[in-house]
């Protein structure tokens, strides 16, 4: 099998982060829930990832605490709003989007959403444009998981600051791929995975935010501190961290932070030869609906005219090809391409030029 669907997980996993992981399983312990030197080293492991989350993305004034994945990552940003105007884009995943439609639903907030220009992107402007006198927060999908195009975090954030909104980032897509400086792109909160651009395994995911905002939990439950209390204890990041965390994978990603930064140049310019030979191939072959650019992060998304995009994933299945089809859990932006679905290849580290061929030439042999 040749793996193209690292979109939604990486398959390629260093062996920094396999050995971070197979440590932590074999000297099994509860990090905060005893006083042993097993608990404590454990203990001191989730810190030092807390840490490294902090100094990759430059967020001094941040907080940061563990989920299971990006998605409770969001809830958990979400969390905050108790009323008022959210702004969204098209390209928001359903992690983003059924949390806030919910809300709407319930009259506690109003959601506006932002369309792509014609060349795809979102123009910051037309955000701004969106702002209404009680809008409490922006959010954004750093880079399109069904596109692979990128948002202008940098104008957006000094929009949100310019107003006085909280910035949201959904890096479920970029972090990893894509260099992210929560402290000069003016980001509030950012969620992301631990398993896809970072290279950890799943079962870990984080939310970075700023110190001055106050994130309910959504678990409640016990925390290794104040256990006299019934209330939850309200400073992070023990208020937000409810429940044994994953140790294992939450080491994993320590590692994984680690090798990404050292090898992100030679990762990104991978990635970036990649999506270049795949477009290029592809616009030389029939009947192609194409819906990414070669300035696509790693993600491409097509159609086959006249063909389900179901159809295509499942015979390049049978021919070895790991590919994703349908609305990849972000239906509004298919809604603005037209597309009741797509194919989508994406790259990472592990990948080569010589796989990318092989799929092109699976692709013109299935026309």
């Amino acid at each position: 099998m040749i793996y193209f669907d690292n979109a939604a997980t990486s398959r390629y996993k260093p062996k920094e982060v396999i050995k971070a992981v197979e440590y932590e399983i074999k000297h099994a312990a509860n990090p905060g829930r005893s006083g042993h030197d097993a608990a404590l080293s454990a203990a001191r492991r989730i810190s030092d990832t807390r840490d490294s989350l902090i100094e990759y993305f430059n967020a001094p004034h941040h907080n940061a605490v563990f989920t299971k994945n990006c998605t409770e990552a969001l809830n958990l940003a979400f969390n905050i709003l108790s009323q008022g105007h959210v702004i969204i884009t098209a390209n928001e995943h359903n992690s983003v989007l059924r949390p806030l439609f919910r809300l709407a639903d319930e009259n506690i907030i109003t959601v506006s959403v932002v369309n792509p220009a014609s060349d795809g992107y979102i123009n910051p402007i037309e955000i701004e444009n969106k702002i209404r006198k009680n809008t409490v927060m922006i959010v954004v999908n750093h880079v399109s998981n069904v596109t692979g195009t990128e948002t202008d975090l940098f104008n957006v954030g000094k929009i949100a600051d310019k107003h006085g909104i909280v910035f949201t980032v959904d890096a479920a897509q970029s972090a990893g791929h894509v260099a992210i400086d929560v402290d000069k792109l003016k980001i509030d909160m950012l969620a992301a995975p631990a398993h896809k651009g970072l290279y950890g395994v799943q079962g870990c995911g984080f939310l970075i935010f700023n110190e001055n905002l106050t994130v309910p939990p959504v678990i409640l439950g016990g925390t290794g501190t104040m256990s006299d209390s019934l209330i939850q204890p309200s400073t992070p990041p023990e208020a937000q961290e409810a429940g044994t965390l994953n140790t294992p994978a939450i080491s994993g990603l320590n590692a994984g932070i680690k090798w990404t930064k050292k090898h992100f140049n030679e990762i990104n310019a991978l990635e970036k030869k990649l999506t270049e030979e795949f477009i290029y191939g592809l616009k030389n072959i029939k009947n192609i609906k194409l819906y990414s650019t070669v300035e696509s992060k790693g993600v491409v998304s097509f159609n086959v005219k006249g063909i389900d995009s179901a159809t295509v994933a499942d015979a390049l299945n049978e021919r070895g090809f790991a590919v994703r089809s349908g609305l990849h859990c972000s239906p509004l932006i298919h809604k603005y391409l037209s597309s009741n679905g797509a194919v989508r290849v994406s790259f990472a580290y592990g990948n080569t030029v010589k796989q990318v061929h092989k799929l092109l030439r699976a692709i013109e042999k299935l026309m």
